[in-house]
């Protein structure tokens, strides 16, 4: 009795049929990935696992052009910015090759913020002021004898508050419609707020040199070096009033932990720029930086905000875990986002 209708059974031939049925196919697609050079193995097996899903092997020679193609667009793409991808598009006419073609593409991270106004519904980051930055911010009993620089401002989510509660604050930013936003709340509250649309690395001529609290919060992510960490607190030094205070957050590396390159490029991707201890402390070394204070991001925030507010958005408890760059970890992530507090000496 042969086969129900519908039911196949395996002969020697069965390889055959299947191999001419992928050999009929005709397929195309694209692929498109955040660009990590220190990753180009990964980028070769998932072309080649796409490649031979339609029936399409490549010879060892095919492998290596392949894999040079790759390399060179990564390359590309990552030098660039940290917001960039390299896009594979690929087709397969009937038979046994593959056409394909590989193109880096970026955009600046002011660039990648201005987008988000475009297609993001606000708030971007939450409502609230950081509990760490408006702690700090009470201890001085006279706000208005206490200005502040936010750098990296965002939308205002710290500016706005430290201004409704009385403190004189220049707002740093360098994405235009984040400026503007942030502009445009000042003035229809009346704050008293100076909106500085530039960049950390250029303003510093801009800023004078008497603030007694400068906020750097959910900014160092996107650093692409300890250099740029450097220079922050290079800034940060000049521009702070004796005894006034410095708050960031960053991610830092666990003290057995040394994250490789893969690890960094791809955290730049993700809004994950990762630090060693030994980064820190060198980018804050011969500054009159003292470090008084070091908790956690997520316990910090989440035993101090309001419950009704907590979270700030739905990706802010995995993004500082670290589950954002180490997807699916089975163990907790080998980084933490840390609340970092440095007090300037009050005399030379």
């Amino acid at each position: 009795m042969g086969p129900a209708s519908g039911e196949t059974t395996e002969t020697p031939f069965h390889g055959a049929l299947a191999r001419t049925l992928r050999r009929r196919a005709v397929a195309q697609g694209s692929i498109t990935l955040p660009a990590a050079p220190a990753l180009l193995d990964e980028y070769v097996s998932m072309c080649l696992d796409s490649f031979r899903a339609i029936g399409v092997d490549f010879t060892e020679d095919q492998r290596a052009e392949l894999r040079t193609a790759l390399e060179g667009q990564l390359a590309e793409a990552f030098t660039a910015s940290p917001r960039s991808e390299i896009v594979i598009t690929f087709d397969s006419p009937v038979g046994h090759i593959v056409n394909y073609r590989i193109v880096a593409q970026w955009a600046s991270v002011e660039d990648t913020y201005d987008n988000w106004v475009a297609t993001r519904e606000p708030p971007y980051f939450g409502t609230e002021p950081d509990a760490r930055v408006w702690a700090l911010a009470q201890e001085a009993s006279d706000p208005s004898a206490c200005p502040v620089l936010d750098i990296g401002a965002g939308t205002g989510r710290n500016s706005l508050a430290l201004a409704r509660r009385g403190h004189p604050v220049d707002a740093l930013e360098v994405s235009e419609r984040f400026a503007e936003a942030l502009q445009e709340q000042a003035r229809q509250e009346s704050l008293g707020i100076r909106v500085i649309r530039r960049d950390l690395f250029t303003a510093v001529e801009f800023l004078p040199r008497d603030y007694m609290l400068i906020v750097v919060s959910e900014v160092t992510s996107d650093f692409r070096s300890a250099d740029e960490l450097r220079v922050l607190f290079e800034v940060a030094s000049r521009a702070l009033a004796p005894g006034g205070h410095l708050v960031i957050n960053a991610f830092i590396a666990a003290a057995d932990y040394c994250p490789d390159d893969a690890a960094r490029q791809l955290g730049q991707q993700t809004y994950t720029a990762v630090f060693t201890p030994g980064e820190l402390e060198a980018a804050a070394a011969g500054l009159q930086l003292t470090l008084v204070d070091d908790t956690s991001v997520l316990d910090y925030e989440r035993t101090h905000q309001a419950p009704e507010t907590w979270p700030p958005t739905s990706w802010f408890e995995g993004w500082v875990s670290g589950r954002d760059l180490f997807s699916g970890a089975q163990a907790d992530p080998p980084i933490d986002f840390r609340w970092l507090v440095y007090r300037k000496a009050e005399t030379p």
